[in-house]
Order: structure tokens, then sequence, then C-alpha cells
């Protein structure tokens, strides 16, 4: 691998990057703003016609089990909550395009989404567990914090397996083999993408440090929970990839955030039964992609 690219040429020169629609960053801002109303984030739903589509049919989703049908944007935020139609948006923005098969590190069709899912309900119900971290921020985190892998699988798909190889031989981490042969991971790529997204800096940083989160500086807590969640996903044999079982886990993360191993066995069992109760949301989604 004599080429190396720079970090800067792989998400600004790379066609076919994932990208958040304006309306669904717009949401996740508006929803944690202190003067937002359900008016508010139906409004900014509403400037994206396939977002609110989907919002819609997810509302309306067996899962949630309504009385009635949600015939609004508006109705969705004040039947639902205001946080839980935001988590909607974001699954619903990301889902066309984590949904797809990632050949560069062997996932098949859904199989990032449910890496990426997996870790963001897992880091949510860490979250929960520590009573330190805004469970739906964790959830957000989680969910993007594999981007990075994307951006890298298009531009460098016939080289990734090699940097798996290297990584086994070497006897290193995958992101420190992605490091010393590329000089940079896909955890600095998916935050830079995170970055040109505009994204809040809390989520920046997981996505950014959620295999070394000693070097957090920005919401090491959540950080924290999201390196957990990944280490988690990988215990409970839901992670696939090329990558798997080639990363580091930190196991003081558990006690910054005031767990220890015996709490871990109540989180797991909430991933399992929770991932289960969101097969009707992924049918949903399926159908709307």
């Amino acid at each position: 691998m004599n080429y190396k690219p720079s970090l800067d040429e792989i998400v600004s020169r790379t066609p076919d990057l994932p990208s958040l629609p304006a309306a669904a960053i717009q949401v996740m801002r508006e929803a944690e703003s202190a003067t937002s109303s359900a008016h508010s984030v139906a409004l900014a739903i509403s400037r994206d016609q396939a977002l609110s589509a989907r919002v819609l049919r997810l509302s309306n989703s067996a899962y949630y089990g309504l009385s009635r049908k949600v015939g609004s944007l508006q109705e969705a935020v004040v039947v639902l909550g205001m946080r839980c139609v935001r988590n909607l948006c974001l699954v619903a923005s990301t889902f066309p395009w984590m949904n797809r098969p990632l050949k560069g590190y062997a996932l098949g069709p859904r199989e990032l989404w449910t890496l990426s899912f997996g870790t963001g309900l897992a880091a949510q119900f860490v979250a929960k567990a520590s009573r330190r971290v805004a469970p739906d921020t964790a959830l957000t985190a989680g969910l993007l914090h594999a981007i990075g892998k994307v951006a890298l699988s298009i531009r460098l798909e016939d080289k990734v397996t090699v940097m798996a190889e290297f990584a086994r031989r070497a006897h290193l981490t995958f992101d420190q083999a992605e490091r010393k042969i590329l000089g940079f991971d896909h955890c600095q790529v998916g935050g830079r993408l995170g970055d040109l997204w505009n994204l809040p800096q809390e989520i920046v940083s997981a996505i950014r440090y959620h295999h070394s989160p000693r070097e957090a500086e920005i919401a090491p807590e959540l950080v924290d929970c999201v390196h957990i969640a990944h280490w988690l996903m990988e215990r409970l044999d839901l992670a696939r990839g090329i990558d798997v079982g080639l990363y580091s886990f930190d196991p003081e993360a558990l006690g910054r955030i005031g767990l220890g191993l015996d709490d871990l066995a109540k989180i797991e069992e909430d991933v399992r039964n929770g991932f289960q109760a969101y097969a009707e949301i992924f049918a949903e989604l399926s159908k709307a992609a």
C-alpha cells in the first residue's frame, strides 16, 4: 500500500458518502433547545418530505401500539414525545445507507445497520444504568459511531482486508493498523464527517474516541458508554465484519461511569430484548427506504 490518501481526501473527495439531511440535524438541535416545542420540532422535520413520510410511518408502526392513527408530525411529537421523535428522525435518516452492504469491511446487507443500531441501543442501556449520561444522546452517539467505516470502505474497499491481515500478523488492534498504514483510523474519519455535518461536539467526540476512550476530553462519560456498547455487541455475538475481535476493551471504562461487571448481565438482557422489540420498526423502515 504505497498510496496513502489524506483524511481530507477521504471525507471531501469521495463520491457517494453518506449524509444526514439538514432537516435531521436541525431536529436534533431543536429537540435539545430550551425553547423548543412540538410545533418547532415538527416544522424542522417537515422541511424534508421523504423524512417526514418515514417518521409518520414509523410513528404509526405496531411497535408503539397507539390507539389511533397519527395524522401529523406535530401530533407524533405530542403523542410519542420530543426525544422519541428525534430518535425516530435519526433512525429514518441513517437507515437507507446503513442498510447497504459495506464490502470493504465484509459487511453484508443490513449488517452495518445491525452493528450501528445495536451499539446505539446498548449505549442507551449503559447510560440508563450509569445515570450519568442522557440515554437519548447515547443512542445517537452509538448509532453514528461507525460512520467512518462507510467512507473508508468506499475509498479503500480493496485495502481494508490487507489492514485486517496486517493487524493480526503484527498483533495490533484494527484501529492501530489503520493508523500505521494510513496515518489515521476510521474513528478519526468519522469524527471529521461529524464536524462536516455540524453535529454536536459530544456526539463527534464519541465517534472519534469510541475505541480510545481515555483520550476523550469532551463528554468522556458518553464516550465510555459507546466504548462499552461496542464491546457488548461483540460479547453478544451481534457484531459482524472483517474487524470483529480486533479491538481492545478498556475495563476501567465501566468504573468511570459507576458500573461493574455485575451490571452487565442486566444490560445484556435489555439489549437482546430491546433489539427484538424493534423488529416491527425495522420492517417499516425496509418498506420506506
